[in-house]
């Protein structure tokens, strides 16, 4: 792979997914692979199967496979190309044992990406979610302070891992290189087929390096498939934040050349050159946003030490975090950038839109749901099943099993916090805050009196809540001893809420073994974006209209000055960060901020929003549950009952905006600094 110069243009596609058609096999390890986690290691695997879907291709049974072997056929070059896909990360946590007995505990059957937050969903990072799994990654090392550079040299139950053992991420990258550099070798298929190959990988590449950039700031970035055999010759060096963003938007823009706009649906979940151009902008406005792109680094660079002194200098371990100043042209590339595409998808006859039926609370579930739905740009995780037997169900969901009755189940990770619960408005866009609610009306109600009915619809779409979307037919009993609930102190619903998206209302006979999606890049992202840097350049009046898009999709009206001031009242503004370099109207950019919170829970969205601006004021607010007693007739609620604090909750370090590289990696000494603080 030629090394790009680094400026900052073109775009790429993306939808992932495995699909019906294309969905093969999973190609386990390639012979002599290499697994880097800066560290080279080698495997020999053979090949096993990953079904996707409802098809999977056929493999020879008990051949193992080498490069030679693997690229001397499509149908094995498919495999590898499957088996790349497969290292996605994914909002949803699993098990599928039965389904993958060659794997333990996977998502999506794949080990090295479950192990993500020991079961957590990153949301549990944020205000969003307070989990009670105590045996998650959440609680054991992040709200304990636990976790540190020696954390990441053995720990799965970090929010993304850097060895190849605790997460796919460089199998993913080293099978998309491999599959790049060989398969011109593949005698029976067809030019368009390579080419559109390589178009897929390079997306695979570009969605990892893009993961560990948002994670760790500027990384190695490995351009071929280092020999093994040879490694004199290998840069495995930290790059700097600018060079690693042009590497991934060079990465999209290789891949949009080579893609079709969009796919069939027998073809749904490969990447497309829409996914690449989405991918884009995500990776722009990350850039842009105050955590790299402003007059100072978000905390001092470490100097370099040891070996590491003689390979990188202290300039360049400052610009490993940060863009060496502010410029409002990085959200001018984002506007560009969000222009091409829908000026593109326009010239397509607008093939991807928002899901809208005028039915807002369906179509908001249908949006991350259903398959190929014209919104998803990129997803991951075809074969989830539905509700019953999924692990995330465990973790995340109620109390009880509605079918068996099992009451083992809701292990307390989808603990929902009322400040998350009260950033949802009235259906007509009002402030809706739970005190105020009990100021009002006391603390009596019943289910038809509630803090939480008339509100934005994606509120009980995306929570349990009493006076929302009924469950099976009825409302949510989050009481103590009720159904959802369980009781007061069993780790279950303990905030008084639970996860609701991502659980559906499931007839066994009908739902059993549906497959789902678990989105990755939407539609609906863009538009935000674009309405964030819009702002952001002072063009607040069109950046409305895109904030408009997803509210008026939830039925909300549009937004107004006088809304926004009562939703952001001066005493909220005097908390939150004064970006002095910016354009931006700060009421707007509140606003924009927390419509990207509605619209993208658990969909882990949430935790890159906050370090990207360097939300330390919402990351250290204290946290707030409730207790609801009594039965659906008779209801009592509490006042807010504090959480138990977070290692930041009182002295809030901006060393949590980037994880620490594994402490034995830096010791290596080939120019890998640590993140600051760490």
């Amino acid at each position: 792979m030629v090394r790009p110069s680094i400026p900052i243009p073109t775009y790429a596609s993306l939808t992932l997914e495995s699909i019906s058609h294309f969905n093969p096999t999973l190609m386990k390890n390639l012979t002599n692979i290499l697994l880097l986690s800066l560290v080279v290691l080698t495997t020999t695997i053979g090949c096993s199967d990953l079904k996707f879907g409802d098809n999977f291709l056929e493999k020879a049974p008990g051949v193992d496979m080498t490069i030679d072997s693997i690229f001397s056929r499509k149908l094995y070059a498919d495999r590898a190309l499957t088996g790349a896909y497969a290292t996605m990360r994914s909002c949803l946590t699993l098990g599928n044992n039965e389904k993958f007995p060659n794997e333990s505990n996977g998502n999506f059957g794949y080990k090295p990406a479950a192990d993500k937050l020991g079961w957590d969903n990153l949301d549990a990072l944020t205000d969003i979610i307070n989990s009670h799994m105590s045996y998650g990654g959440a609680a054991s090392k992040y709200y304990s302070g636990t976790y540190d550079a020696e954390t990441e040299n053995s720990s799965s139950g970090t929010k993304m891992g850097f060895n190849p053992w605790q997460d796919a991420t460089w199998w993913g990258i080293r099978r998309a290189q491999l599959y790049i550099e060989n398969v011109d070798r593949v005698p029976d298929m067809t030019s368009k087929e390579k080419e559109r190959g390589k178009g897929e990988a390079y997306m695979i590449m570009a969605c990892h390096y893009l993961d560990l950039f948002r994670n760790f700031g500027g990384i190695p970035l490995l351009k071929n498939a280092v020999n093994i055999s040879n490694l004199d010759n290998a840069d495995f060096k930290r790059q700097s934040v600018e060079e690693t963003l042009g590497y991934i938007v060079w990465l999209c823009g290789e891949a949009a050349k080579k893609l079709p706009w969009n796919v069939s649906a027998a073809e749904d979940g490969r990447f497309t050159k829409a996914a690449a151009m989405g991918l884009k902008i995500r990776a722009l406005a990350f850039a842009a946003s105050p955590l790299f792109n402003a007059s100072a680094p978000y905390a001092p660079a470490q100097s370099p030490m040891g070996a590491n002194a003689s390979k990188v200098t202290a300039q360049e371990a400052e610009r490993m975090i940060w863009l060496g100043g502010y410029s409002a042209d990085r959200w001018q590339q984002v506007i560009t950038a969000c222009k091409e595409f829908f000026e593109e998808n326009s010239r397509n006859g607008n093939f991807y839109a928002l899901v809208d039926t005028d039915n807002p609370a369906e179509d908001f579930s249908k949006c991350y749901a259903d398959r190929y739905n014209g919104e998803i740009l990129i997803s991951t995780g075809r074969q989830v099943e539905t509700f019953y037997e999924l692990y995330h169900t465990y973790c995340f969901g109620p109390s009880v099993d509605p079918v068996s009755g099992n009451k083992n189940w809701g292990w307390g990770g989808g603990c929902v916090t009322l400040n998350y619960v009260d950033l949802f408005p009235t259906k007509t866009g009002e402030p809706a805050r739970y005190r105020n609610w009990i100021a009002q009306n006391g603390h009596k109600g019943s289910e038809n009196n509630t803090p939480f009915v008339d509100r934005d619809p994606r509120l009980s779409e995306s929570v349990m809540v009493i006076g929302g979307k009924p469950f099976r037919g009825r409302q949510p009993e989050m009481w103590i001893g009720g159904t959802e609930r369980g009781e007061k102190n069993a780790g279950k619903a303990i905030t008084g809420f639970c996860i609701r998206k991502f659980f559906w209302d499931f007839n066994p006979e009908t739902y059993h073994y549906k497959p789902v999606c678990s989105p990755y890049l939407r539609l609906a992202e863009l538009c935000l974006t674009y309405a964030e840097a819009l702002n952001e350049t002072g063009q607040t009046d069109e950046a409305k209209i895109w904030l408009n898009k997803t509210r008026n999709r939830a039925g909300l009206p549009d937004i107004t000055d006088a809304q926004l001031a009562r939703l952001h009242p001066d005493e909220e503004l005097a908390k939150a960060p004064d970006y002095l370099e910016m354009a931006g109207d700060k009421r707007l950019r509140e606003e924009i901020i927390d419509e990207r919170a509605r619209e993208f829970c658990f969909e882990e969205v949430r935790w890159y929003d906050l370090i990207r601006w360097k939300r330390a004021d919402i990351l250290a607010q204290p946290l707030y549950g409730i207790t609801i007693t009594g039965n659906a007739r008779d209801l009592e609620f509490s006042d807010p009952e504090p959480e138990p604090d977070r290692a930041w909750t009182n002295n809030f370090d901006p060393k949590w905006y980037l994880s620490a590289f594994p402490s034995d990696e830096i010791n290596k000494g080939y120019g890998l600094i640590q993140n600051p603080g760490w």
